[in-house]
């Protein structure tokens, strides 16, 4: 018997196959072809997932910019400045007394807020460009349309009323509350002077 015989019954005796180095390098090379593959799906799941996010961020900026136009028209019929709380305050009175315009004014402008809180919470907006974007706007506009939005749902009984623009809000400043605290001394709050 030569010598290769013998290893193979010698393996083959013990319960093992013997493994030729084509066989051998057969399973290597399929190894490695796994291995590439495995490599590529990750590569194509993470190209997709950047993918996702910057078509997210654009659709983000698109909405926002086409409502610049809508706020603008809205201001233009009397709706005040997101900060201008006496301003707000009036408009309310007004609707509260039952001024229709007033009532439609504040509705349609709420609904875009409203709107932008919805394609928030469902993924289609970016949460972190709307915070860069209008992020003060949003926690003002509910700070002050508040005490308006209340009515309405008590009004209504529909406790739901503008719930995502609320969501929203609150998202917006913890946000907000959060980079504070990360860039605390690094910069001077909006509006103050660089010194």
């Amino acid at each position: 018997m030569d010598a290769g015989n013998r290893f193979a019954t010698c393996v083959y005796s013990v319960g093992y196959a013997a493994v030729t180095p084509y066989e051998y390098s057969s399973l290597t090379l399929g190894l490695v072809a796994f291995a590439a593959v495995v490599w590529q799906l990750r590569m194509l799941s993470r190209s997709t997932d950047q993918d996702h996010d910057r078509r997210r961020k654009q659709a983000t900026m698109e909405y926002l910019t086409a409502n610049m136009d809508r706020r603008k028209a809205l201001f233009d019929q009397g709706i005040p400045a997101e900060r201008d709380r006496r301003g707000i305050a009036d408009l309310i009175n007004l609707s509260l007394s039952g001024d229709d315009h007033a009532t439609k004014q504040i509705t349609a402008y709420l609904t875009t807020y409203n709107f932008l809180a919805v394609g928030a919470q469902a993924d289609a907006f970016d949460q972190e460009v709307i915070h860069e974007a209008w992020g003060g706007f949003i926690i003002a506009v509910w700070n002050n349309y508040r005490p308006w939005i209340e009515a309405q749902r008590e009004k209504h009984g529909e406790p739901s009323v503008y719930e995502n623009l609320e969501w929203l809000a609150g998202h917006m400043t913890t946000l907000r509350s959060a980079r504070s605290a990360m860039n605390a001394g690094n910069l001077p709050r909006q509006g103050q002077p660089v010194l």
